[in-house]
C-alpha cells in the first residue's frame, strides 16, 4: 500500500471521528472542528515517512490534540500581545525590525534538541505526557487541571514526575525551561 493509499483510508476511516473529538473534547463549533480535523490532516500527511502504520488513532490523536494546543497558545499570544493605537496616528506604527535569524547549525541542533524532547516526551504515560504537553505550550496549572479533568496538585505531580523522566532520558537538567507558577 502506497502513502497516497494508506492516507486517503486513515482520512476516510477518521475524519468524521477526529471531527467529533475536537467537538466534545475542545468545545469548538462543527465548523471549527472540521477545519482543525484538515489540518490535523495535513500535518499527518507531512509527516507520513514517520508514521510505521500502528496505533492508527493514537497516533491520529496526537496530532489533532497538537494541533488543537498550538491553535489554543496563538490565540492567546495574539490577545496578549495586541496593541490599541489611534486610526489617525500615522506614528503609532513603528517600522518593523529585520529579523535576527539563528544560523543553518543552530537550527539544525535546536531540530535535534526538538526531535529528542519529542520523542522522549511520546514514551511518557498518557498523564504525565498530557500535563507535560500542555506546560510545554504554556498552560497554567490551572488551565490544564480544568482541561483534564484532574487538581492542580495532580498536574503539580504529574509535571515533576515527566521533568524527572525526561532529564534522565535526555541527559540534560536543562533540557526543560523551568517556568514555575
Amino acid at each position: 500500500m502506497t502513502n497516497d493509499d494508506r492516507f486517503q483510508s486513515l482520512y476516510r476511516k477518521y475524519y468524521k471521528r477526529m471531527v467529533r473529538f475536537y467537538v466534545l473534547s475542545f468545545r469548538v463549533t462543527e465548523e471549527d472542528a472540521e477545519e482543525l480535523t484538515q489540518d490535523a490532516f495535513f500535518r499527518f500527511l507531512e509527516a507520513m515517512d514517520e508514521y510505521r502504520g500502528d496505533a492508527e488513532w493514537g497516533y491520529l490523536e496526537t496530532i489533532a490534540r497538537n494541533v488543537a494546543y498550538n491553535r489554543i497558545r496563538s490565540q492567546k499570544t495574539a490577545k496578549r500581545g495586541a496593541e490599541t493605537v489611534d486610526i489617525h496616528d500615522r506614528n503609532a506604527i513603528p517600522e518593523p525590525a529585520a529579523p535576527s535569524e539563528p544560523d543553518y547549525a543552530q537550527r539544525e541542533e535546536a531540530a535535534m534538541r526538538s526531535k529528542h524532547l519529542r520523542d522522549a516526551i511520546a514514551g511518557l504515560p498518557n498523564g504525565s505526557r498530557e500535563c507535560i504537553q500542555l506546560w510545554l505550550n504554556e498552560f497554567t496549572y490551572d488551565e490544564i487541571a480544568k482541561f483534564l479533568k484532574i487538581t492542580v496538585d495532580a498536574v503539580k505531580s504529574r509535571l515533576r514526575d515527566a521533568k524527572k523522566i525526561l532529564r534522565v532520558r535526555l541527559g540534560d537538567a536543562n533540557a526543560l525551561p523551568e517556568v514555575e507558577e
